[in-house]
């Protein structure tokens, strides 16, 4: 029994560590390299939530530790969304000008599962 808690307890961690893992952007891509260190800037901002960024296209994936964001009164917890949302916002812009469409933003635990999503047109 104790050996199965200890290997639940291993397999929790490693699925943990792998969510908040990042790949970095492509060298070969430098827009994405751009749009992604740009968007960096909110783990320091949010050290205990955000654990991770993630950009795909016109979508921003946050990955967050949600016990911390749900901690975080509602104010603050949407003003961080919102703050995530327009950095994308002015990233993407900056890195495709003269371009329209809608951004997207998802918020996922470290686990990938999706939280809220929400978007902004260009």
């Amino acid at each position: 029994m104790n050996t199965f808690r200890r290997l639940g307890a291993l397999v929790a961690l490693a699925c943990a560590l792998a969510g908040c893992a990042q790949k970095p952007a492509p060298a070969s891509d430098p827009v994405a390299a751009k749009e992604q260190s740009a968007l960096a800037v909110l783990k320091t901002k949010y050290p205990n939530v955000i654990t991770g960024v993630d950009v795909k296209g016109r979508t921003l994936i946050v990955y967050v530790e949600p016990n911390a964001m749900y901690s975080m009164d509602e104010d603050s917890e949407a003003a961080m969304k919102a703050e995530a949302l327009e950095r994308w916002k002015k990233a993407w812009t900056s890195a495709h000008p003269h371009e329209h469409g809608v951004l997207r933003m998802v918020v996922n635990d470290y686990f990938g599962r999706e939280l809220s999503k929400s978007s902004t047109t260009v």
